[in-house]
């Protein structure tokens, strides 16, 4: 069942937060581009804070109590495109032992839905090249690559 999450369901959306932070973490990337810890509990924290105002996507997949799969992500505004909004995923993420059975597609077509009914004419998301079981996801999904990123590690820091 696809509901919104929360505040009773803090900790276990703390633990899902992590769980994808400490993936994050696991990838040889630059060097420099590491989660810190408790940020999953500060980025957890921040989205519940902004339950109610109409910014935010924050549902999850429940069997039974277990919070198995959850997408959080934020309405930006863009007046100078004529989309002038679109929902960011921050996060994707199902829990381990869990995958391959349909969750996440299910919370993509509620965020679909949920966007719809809130005239968001689009969805982004990034995506680290590195998270090869990302990627594989993406591409097999709906979504389609839509711009690149670069990113420069700045000699000497």
């Amino acid at each position: 069942m696809i509901r919104d999450l929360l505040e009773s369901d803090r900790n276990q959306t703390i633990e899902l937060v992590n769980q994808f932070f400490r993936k994050v973490n696991e990838l040889e990337l630059d060097g420099l581009f590491r989660i810190r810890p408790r940020a999953a509990t500060k980025f957890t924290d921040i989205y519940f804070k902004l339950i109610g105002t109409g910014k935010v996507y924050m549902r999850g997949y429940f069997v039974k109590e277990e919070l198995v799969s959850l997408l959080i992500g934020r309405v930006e505004e863009k007046p100078h495109l004529e989309e002038e909004r679109s929902l960011f995923i921050d996060l994707a993420v199902t829990k381990l032992g869990k995958k391959k059975k349909g969750y996440m597609s299910e919370l993509l077509k509620d965020v679909d839905l949920w966007c719809f009914e809130k005239k968001i004419p689009a969805i982004e998301l990034r995506a680290i090249l590195k998270n090869e079981e990302a990627i594989q996801f993406w591409n097999k999904s709906s979504f389609e690559p839509f711009y690149i990123r670069y990113r420069k590690r700045v000699i000497g820091t």
